[in-house]
């Protein structure tokens, strides 16, 4: 199955907002409920956790990349679905890009079955970790080693283009 995406009108987005959850250069892995309301709640819920990771400067343009691990119970597995926005200076592009049925490496993992018996329990990431997330749950940018997480952020950029002037 090959990517789908969906556009979200983010014209309304706050910077500050979101450099709150996750400063310029780095990433923070944050609970789905703490994520900007832009992205839809009915994917929040199924989440189990979201990467959030700041690409650009300070007081220029930023894209902001939140990787959504939706925990899909029927397969058996967790899937990334990454949002885009993007930011030039303070004013936020006019939609931000959900995708969909990535097809990069690792997009999906599969976790143990104690997983799934303790589904239930609230911040299960806590105990059973995602393979494709980071060690630690913040830091700058550089730190961030895992091919999965850069191949959904060059998903996202290919799809933006358009929003990062290039």
């Amino acid at each position: 199955m090959g990517s789908k995406f969906t556009w979200i009108d983010t014209s309304k987005e706050d910077r500050k907002e979101w450099e709150k959850l996750c400063p310029a250069g780095e990433f923070r892995i944050v609970s789905p409920n703490s994520v900007p309301a832009t992205i839809p709640k009915a994917l929040l819920n199924k989440a189990d956790s979201v990467l959030v990771v700041a690409s650009g400067s300070a007081d220029g343009q930023i894209l902001y990349m939140a990787n959504i691990h939706r925990v899909d119970t029927p397969a058996q597995a967790i899937d990334q679905e990454p949002f885009g926005i993007v930011f030039h200076g303070t004013t936020p592009a006019s939609a931000g890009c959900l995708l969909h049925h990535g097809n990069w490496q690792d997009r999906t993992t599969k976790p143990p079955q104690a997983f799934w018996t303790a589904l239930g329990s609230s911040g299960i990431g806590s105990y059973f970790p995602i393979q494709t997330l980071p060690n630690t749950t913040a830091g700058p940018i550089s730190q961030l080693s895992n091919p999965s997480q850069h191949d959904a952020f060059r998903a996202l950029v290919a799809m933006m283009k358009d929003d990062l002037g290039s």
